[in-house]
């Protein structure tokens, strides 16, 4: 049975970012919810400009190194921006928020950035502005939410499937991936949806809206079609996504029916970001102990403006852009190069807290790899230490399970020109843990460039 949309999550995303934005300027905190034309509502923080290109290729070009690093160990990217609603529908714009020169082109801009530096790029920009000239009456964006509508997410997937089978080299990798058994279903009505986040980021004494009428889907994979040795499928298509990968979307079900296989979804909220994201997943175990083959990054496109250093983020997903770059870079090794440092642990736990020496020092081209294990689950923060005094920007926390099975601890010094004598983990909980397996590794060059 085909289940309504409750969608109270879509809200919730879209108030975290007019909070976590809530500290720009005077003049620019105005109602994150624009009214638009024939019951149409647009999301303010779509609309940038000229002043945000510098920030905007600080994003490609993390985006291009992380490629590059992620290429070397035998994974490939594939992008997905999500385009801008309020250009896929400037139709309904009201007359005072037209699209100026830059949101129309910007797009296509960092598509071919992108492009040129050999990154694989889903063009969803150009296939959902075709369908809205072609089917004026299937919304693809629910007009009173910023995310797009299952119909949305179907064109999204159908486009993503056919971008990569119409690529030589994702056609290719594609065709090593078993092919697993995914049937989808429609609602035959329309259905109420409470999918409604701008609504409720309208003033005070705007006009009120009925519920929106959608048509749902569900998505089902057939009873043992990829089981037919007992054995749990190995997941070779990790997408990481925004909220419009939330499985609420229908966007990652809908993704495994048009490329008919499985793939792994990690989603998070405005409130983190892609960046923190992409980098939550890195760490992971579903990373860790199974890299997949093709690594989908599914991003808002008015996101992009936003690097990991980006001022009005809240300051615990900040960071300084080139270490991002760093750590992404360390995360995604196969391989430990060796190093000319090594690492001891001299003592055992006390008060939580474990000194790692390193012997010679540092000059910060390496990273720490390890086994960490724990009975109580607990955050770990790390931090590069010259002597007793810790590095500037250095400190990591790593979130460890308490289930006392060891875990992959990968920790990147930061490359500021100074040299680090060892790395000091303190516990956020009281409770035994278990360093194995320590070494150093020689990391590879980035740079943005």
């Amino acid at each position: 049975m085909l289940r309504p949309y409750l969608h109270l999550a879509s809200w919730l995303t879209t108030s975290l970012i007019a909070v976590s934005l809530s500290t720009l300027p005077a003049s620019a905190q105005e109602a994150a919810a624009i009214e638009g034309k024939h019951d149409w509502l647009f999301y303010r923080y779509e609309w940038t400009t000229s002043a945000d290109l510098a920030a905007s290729n600080t994003s490609l070009d993390l985006i291009k190194g992380f490629n590059q690093a992620l290429k070397d160990n035998g994974i490939t990217l594939v992008v997905a921006m999500v385009p801008l609603k309020a250009r896929i529908y400037q139709a309904h714009l009201p007359d005072q928020n037209k699209l100026n020169p830059y949101m129309a082109g910007n797009y296509q801009r960092m598509a071919q950035v992108l492009n040129s530096a050999g990154v694989k790029v889903i063009d969803l920009n150009t296939s959902f502005l075709q369908n809205v000239k072609s089917q004026p009456d299937k919304n693809l964006f629910f007009r009173l939410d910023s995310h797009w509508s299952a119909q949305g997410a179907m064109l999204a997937a159908d486009t993503a499937t056919i971008s990569m089978e119409t690529d030589a080299t994702l056609k290719a990798i594609l065709r090593t991936i078993p092919t697993e058994k995914f049937s989808v279903r429609w609602t035959q009505q329309a259905i109420a949806t409470v999918s409604r986040d701008l609504v409720n980021q309208l003033p005070k004494n705007a006009a009120t809206y009925a519920p929106e009428m959608v048509y749902d889907v569900e998505v089902s994979k057939a009873a043992g079609s990829n089981n037919l040795l007992g054995d749990a499928p190995v997941t070779l298509i990790s997408l990481v996504g925004s909220s419009y990968s939330k499985p609420w979307t229908r966007f990652p079900d809908l993704l495994k029916y048009s490329l008919q296989k499985d793939v792994l979804t990690v989603a998070v909220g405005a409130d983190q970001g892609s960046w923190v994201g992409m980098e939550s997943y890195l760490r992971d175990d579903a990373f860790r102990n199974n890299p997949p083959k093709l690594l989908i990054w599914e991003m808002p496109e008015r996101d992009m403006r936003a690097p990991p250093a980006f001022p009005y983020r809240e300051e615990r997903y900040r960071s300084d852009n080139l270490e991002w770059l760093q750590r992404v870079s360390a995360l995604v090794q196969q391989q430990c190069r060796p190093s000319p440092v090594t690492a001891s642990l001299p003592g055992a736990t006390k008060n939580g807290e474990l000194n790692i020496q390193l012997s010679p020092a540092s000059d910060g081209l390496d990273y720490l790899q390890a086994q960490v294990s724990s009975k109580t689950s607990q955050t770990l923060t790390l931090e590069a230490m010259k002597g007793d005094v810790g590095g500037r920007k250095s400190s990591q926390a790593v979130p460890v399970n308490g289930d006392a099975t060891t875990h992959s601890l990968v920790f990147a010094l930061p490359r500021d020109g100074k040299t680090y004598t060892g790395v000091k983990i303190t516990a956020s909980e009281p409770g035994a843990i278990s360093i194995t397996e320590l070494k150093m590794c020689r990391a590879t060059a980035v740079s943005l460039k």
